[in-house]
């Protein structure tokens, strides 16, 4: 019984060193994959290998190894995350330890400066070959160079001329606003006189008013009436040379406590 006891635990401890020996001659199979991987360039691999390491084993120094696989291949960005990763990783690094880590950091932001120098100027572009007389004079202008030059302002096309008879016309139009209320206050005035006459008064300041305002009234007519139609005929002047602008008169009625006018908006 006890030949067979001691037996049957040697065979138990024969057969788990065996397969300790197996996983262990894997692992290192694949670890000498992924460094074969990384040497040769292809770091894709490499760092796949390290990383199904990690993960079967949760041993840190797999994530150090993809870190030096990316530094190996210049890929100094995936480096230092993959550094930084490995220090949070191990939290009983020595001082040795993680000065060694952060010199792999140092080294790899040095080398991604040097890149960023190292890098080509852009060469700027050759002038273009001189022209001579005779091609000056008979090819068009290259396209180009017309690009290149900034394009001389397009003619008014007579905006001045309608910009001019629109301004004439609004002023036309409050003189003639000036009118019109200069002719409500007279018939006012008129409608306080008849009154007054009619009960026997008069007030020869209201009268006074009256004729005042009758005369501007009339001037507004007048004037008004004369900036209108001269206003109308630059203004028709200025859309005879239209190309290809475009204008637009607007109306807009104006109401203030007391006055009632109309004001001219217009483009050009």
């Amino acid at each position: 019984m006890r030949i067979a006891f001691y037996l049957a635990t040697f065979a138990v401890l024969a057969g788990g060193a065996n397969l300790a020996n197996a996983a262990g001659t894997r692992e290192q199979a694949q670890e000498k994959a992924a460094k074969k991987a990384c040497l040769t360039g292809d770091f894709h691999k490499g760092v796949e290998i390290l990383a199904d390491l990690y993960v079967d084993t949760n041993d840190p120094n797999f994530i150090y190894n993809q870190a030096r696989c990316f530094e190996q291949n210049h890929r100094c960005v995936d480096a230092i995350d993959r550094f930084r990763e490995y220090m949070r990783k191990s939290s009983h690094l020595s001082q040795d330890d993680k000065l060694g880590v952060e010199k792999h950091i140092s080294d790899c932001k040095a080398q991604m400066a040097e890149q960023a120098v190292s890098q080509p100027v852009p060469a700027a572009p050759a002038p273009p070959p001189p022209v001579s007389p005779a091609q000056a004079q008979v090819s068009p202008p290259a396209v180009d160079v017309v690009a290149a030059v900034s394009p001389a302002p397009p003619a008014s096309g007579g905006s001045g001329l309608r910009m001019a008879g629109m301004v004439t016309g609004a002023a036309g139009i409050v003189a003639l606003g000036v009118g019109v209320v200069c002719n409500l206050k007279v018939n006012s005035l008129s409608d306080e006189l008849n009154t007054l006459r009619q009960s026997g008064g008069w007030n020869q300041g209201k009268e006074s008013s009256r004729n005042s305002y009758e005369t501007l009234g009339w001037i507004g007519y007048g004037v008004g009436a004369a900036a209108l139609a001269a206003g109308t005929t630059l203004y028709i002047l200025g859309a005879s040379r239209k190309t290809d602008t475009t204008s637009t008169v607007a109306l807009v009625p104006v109401f203030l406590p007391g006055i009632a006018a109309v004001s001219v908006q217009g483009s050009y």
